[in-house]
């Protein structure tokens, strides 16, 4: 790989930045808010965060990682996806990363999902199911929708499945032996109200820590996103078979149009095995029972 990527806080960029000043370089980009170069690695600091770097990477990687204090330890990472498409279902996974495995997924190439493209993940996500402890759950829009008629919120809905999906993980690591491993999770509401959220569950994991940007306190998160976005893109492509339609991800404009077209084809009912009903694009296109 000749490029890789990370999401940085902002005190994490401060330190990088002050360490690559004598590096500096110019670049005529909006986007960009500083550019260095270190022999034949280029770095690219873009203002909404992201840290990329082009050339032979991983030696400069391990400077940036001695100057942001991040060791290679064993975690488990949760993230989800699908949360903020029409279509298709939300899948949450947590995947176990040794800190002996880090080099090798630096090298593979492993970053949060969402700077991939699919081909990407498509060629990397099944290597990873291979080598890494991990489990995955799938939320049907069906199931969703049943979930949001009970009174279930978005992240109420996202609270209790990353709950179960760690709990699977924790306990698969510890009947291979491994020694328990510090949980992260990609924070989507304050730790207070996911506890809250998970209140009447009967066996809920409390040892977790919460970050924004999780992906770059431990590449588990990354792993894991990689691996539900990969499960997430399998599931649509077997919805859109089943509709006839290759259905759009997201919530916008071409989404509109698939709904306006399956509602008037096909009618609502078609809608319900692979819609999440309550995204406001129904309503704002009158479509209805």
């Amino acid at each position: 790989m000749t490029n890789y990527s990370m999401s940085l806080s902002k005190n994490q960029q401060a330190l990088l930045l002050e360490l690559y000043t004598p590096y500096k370089t110019e670049l005529d980009n909006v986007h960009v808010l500083f550019q260095a170069q270190v022999d034949n690695v280029v770095l690219i600091f873009y203002k909404s965060g992201t840290l990329v770097l082009q050339g032979d990477y991983l030696a400069e990687l391990k400077r940036i990682k001695v100057r942001l204090g991040l060791t290679n330890f064993s975690a488990i990472g949760s993230d989800e996806v699908g949360t903020g498409d029409v279509f298709g279902p939300i899948v949450v996974c947590s995947a176990y990363v040794k800190g002996s495995d880090i080099e090798v997924l630096e090298l593979m190439g492993v970053k949060d999902s969402k700077a991939m493209t699919d081909r990407q993940i498509v060629e990397l996500a099944p290597k990873l199911t291979k080598m890494l402890t991990h489990s995955v759950l799938i939320l049907k829009p069906e199931k969703y929708n049943e979930m949001i008629r009970r009174g279930y919120n978005m992240n109420k809905i996202k609270a209790f499945l990353h709950n179960q999906a760690i709990l699977l993980t924790t306990q698969k690591i510890r009947e291979q032996g491994e020694d328990k491993a510090p949980v992260i999770v990609d924070q989507f509401c304050e730790p207070r109200l996911y506890y809250n959220y998970l209140k009447d569950e009967p066996n809920v994991y409390r040892e977790i820590s919460f970050y924004t940007k999780a992906e770059s306190i431990h590449l588990s998160v990354a792993a894991a996103s990689i691996i539900a976005r990969y499960a997430f893109l399998a599931k649509i492509q077997q919805f859109s078979k089943f509709i006839g339609i290759r259905l759009q991800k997201g919530a916008g404009v071409e989404v509109d149009k698939q709904l306006v077209k399956i509602y008037k084809d096909k009618g609502y009912d078609a809608l319900r095995p692979i819609t999440k009903l309550n995204f406001r694009n129904l309503k704002k296109n009158e479509i209805h029972p």
